[in-house]
């Protein structure tokens, strides 16, 4: 198998790639299939689960042309599995997680950077429907005050499509984040109390809670550029390559970027 992932985007999404040197992550709770969030003991709760979405098929498809690229333009960007990794310490990684949670008023769960896996096809649907909840029940030893404390397994959150999908061959690079309202919450005392009703209340505040964004951009090192591989859609006019060519000169300092026209030939739908 190959070490490179590709990601059809369209030549807008490609100059914030280009010039933020960051990948978006979208929550599970936008993305184009809405089974994706729900879960068979906690509503929507994978929507706490943000991906980036790739694929490791090395033939160019129609299909995502048209999907992620753009009913216009767009380009397919190529990189090395490892990517997010690249000329990155790990005290960076670290401070790139801690950036991110202040950005977004949230809490990344570890390992705080991206995770990369395939998606698995499948047609059972407790695994399409995750059972992701944990109940714990506690007691104060000072003030015997009882308190419940709620957890998730996010192991298979993301992991999982029915095989209508599969022909997409995807992976993705996933992140776990949580409104840092709930832990805020709890440190506060809001969940002291009877467990059983305390349960029900944090269950209720966090899929209640909203995310300041639907989205979580991460960084990437420029040094990435040089193992960037592009493909220009086959819809993209002269103008939209001469585009491409001139975000690359302005953002980077490489003049030998492997950029290549598609091997395809496709109409634009009107």
């Amino acid at each position: 198998m190959s070490n490179i992932l590709y990601h059809y985007c369209s030549i807008e999404t490609f100059e914030l790639i280009m010039k933020y040197k960051t990948i978006r992550f979208s929550s599970l709770g936008v993305v184009d299939d809405i089974e994706e969030s729900l879960t068979s003991d906690y509503e929507d709760i994978g929507k706490i689960c943000f991906v980036s979405c790739w694929t490791d098929l090395i033939q160019e498809s129609v299909d995502m042309w048209r999907t992620y690229a753009g009913k216009e333009n767009g380009v397919r960007i190529g990189l090395p599995m490892n990517f997010f990794e690249i000329g990155v310490s790990d005290s960076e990684l670290s401070e790139s997680g801690s950036t991110i949670n202040e950005r977004n008023d949230i809490f990344l769960s570890p390992p705080c950077y991206p995770e990369l896996m395939p998606v698995t096809y499948t047609k059972d649907d407790s695994l399409i429907n995750l059972s992701v909840l944990n109940i714990n029940d506690n007691s104060c030893e000072d003030c015997g005050k009882k308190s419940a404390t709620l957890s998730f397994n996010t192991t298979h959150l993301g992991r999982f499509k029915r095989e209508y999908w599969s022909g997409q061959s995807e992976w993705r690079y996933r992140l776990i984040a949580v409104p840092q309202e709930y832990y805020r919450n709890n440190n506060s005392g809001r969940y002291l109390g009877e467990p059983e009703e305390m349960v029900q209340l944090m269950k209720s505040d966090l899929v209640k809670m909203p995310f300041m964004n639907n989205h979580i951009d991460f960084p990437f090192k420029e040094e990435v550029f040089e193992e960037m591989e592009i493909v220009l859609s086959p819809l993209n006019t002269a103008e939209d390559n001469d585009k491409v060519k001139s975000i690359i000169e302005k953002y980077t300092n490489l003049s030998n970027l492997d950029l290549r026209l598609s091997d395809l030939k496709i109409r634009k739908q009107k």
